[in-house]
């Protein structure tokens, strides 16, 4: 309390709002740990982007073929599927910082064997298939064990925004991995951004190394394999939040496979451009998704977190038809720009949400079945490159879009649960 002149008695001022949101910002930024963990996401996610950006173009370049996109998705979704299946258990009964080292060394291992491949001349198209196979399953391991690996490396009370400064970070990846791959094709060729990716991904193992988690995460007693089905199964069921965002990444992954499976023929064929301009809408995507992080790492995300998930799920479905609509590659960048910002600002409350309505003992399993629901990213693949190979790449962006649409209108008429959930920000 505080006297006036006339010695009345004033109520101290509370400091202002953005006052508090600096305070906030600066307390998260001040773990140690959760510096550390985003260099390694940023190096992990220009590894892994670059992968994508790598693999759909190549065997694209090579083959001409839609179908052997399809195929590709196809060998990557069963992969990720059937790791996702016994990721979530091995998070909750094994070291996670282990498990996402493994997830590099088998994405080096298998990128620098294509690199080498193309290198001597020896690549045929199964051969990427089957390195993006072997990246599927270390894409499903390392995204089980960081989903489950952050709340045990930060402090509960920073955890909302450590999250959404990760996923920020991880899009910065997304922005810089197609930059540096148009420099190194346009200077030496495509093989070498294999032996480029393997680089990067011996870098993350180095980094990931040095990660020392606040707390183990996983009890040193465990229940049988199938009571541990049994919990998660009965958690998922009964909340849901849970269940609702689990729909929600599976048809928005689908939808995000299917635009990035398609940039390749869409840029050949409606955009008429090369690999130059294809690596920078994929920076645009990357941009709108870094910006869109940001914006969710310095705001704290919204109070009316469910309409919040699902408006930005219709525009990340509106932005996606417009692009598959448009022929300008000008305008191209502008809508790829967009699709980035929503998709991340729409996964990052998904995250966060699912984050904070769980405790750490089945968290590792939650994770597994979440990078389930993110199998629908290679499937979108499958599936969009299917019907491209018999409609065009514009009309099957578009189908895809429809069905996303109808999901999304349906979470959100039907689940009241998630529609008027709400965290404090």
């Amino acid at each position: 309390m505080g006297l006036t002149r006339n010695n009345t008695v004033m109520p101290k001022r509370r400091p202002g709002k953005a006052r508090l949101e600096v305070a906030r910002l600066e307390r998260t930024m001040s773990s140690l740990e959760l510096r550390k963990f985003l260099i390694g996401t940023v190096v992990w996610g220009i590894g892994n982007q670059m992968v994508t950006v790598t693999q759909t173009y190549v065997i694209f370049d090579i083959t001409g073929s839609a179908l052997q996109l399809a195929i590709l998705g196809a060998a990557v979704v069963v992969a990720s599927v059937s790791t996702s299946v016994v990721s979530g258990f091995l998070a909750d009964r094994f070291s996670r910082k282990v498990l996402l080292m493994c997830g590099s060394v088998m994405t080096f291992s298998s990128m620098l064997a294509v690199g080498l491949l193309l290198i001597t001349d020896q690549i045929e198209p199964w051969h990427i298939q089957v390195a993006g196979a072997i990246h599927g399953s270390a894409l499903a391991l390392d995204w089980t064990a960081r989903f489950s690996l952050l709340p045990i490396m930060v402090p509960r009370n920073i955890l909302p925004r450590a999250v959404f400064f990760d996923n920020s970070f991880f899009n910065l990846g997304r922005v810089l991995a197609p930059l540096i791959w148009g420099a190194i094709v346009h200077h030496w060729g495509y093989e070498w951004t294999y032996v480029t990716i393997a680089a990067v991904m011996a870098l993350n193992l180095a980094i990931v190394a040095l990660y020392r988690p606040i707390s183990p995460g996983i009890s040193t007693a465990h229940q049988p394999i199938w009571e541990d089905v049994v919990e998660i199964a009965s958690v998922v069921r009964s909340n849901a939040v849970l269940n609702g965002n689990l729909t929600f990444t599976f048809v928005n992954a689908l939808l995000m496979g299917g635009f990035i499976y398609l940039l390749t023929p869409i840029s050949r064929e409606v955009y008429n451009v090369g690999a130059g301009e294809y690596s920078q809408l994929f920076a645009a995507v990357g941009v709108g998704a870094f910006i869109g992080g940001l914006f969710l790492g310095f705001s704290g995300g919204f109070k009316r977190t469910g309409y919040g998930l699902l408006i930005s799920n219709v525009l990340t479905v509106g932005c996606a038809i417009v692009f598959a609509l448009i022929t300008s590659i000008y305008f191209g960048f502008v809508f790829a720009f967009l699709f980035g910002l929503m998709n991340a600002i729409h996964i990052g409350l998904g995250t966060i949400s699912m984050q904070m309505a769980i405790t750490d003992n089945v968290r590792g399993r939650l994770a597994g079945i979440y990078e389930l629901a993110w199998g629908g990213f290679p499937a979108g693949g499958f599936v969009f490159g299917a019907l491209a190979d018999g409609l065009g790449s514009s009309v099957a962006l578009i189908i895809g879009c429809g069905f996303v649409l109808l999901v999304t209108l349906a979470v959100g008429t039907f689940n009241r649960q998630l529609r008027q959930l709400r965290m404090r920000v």
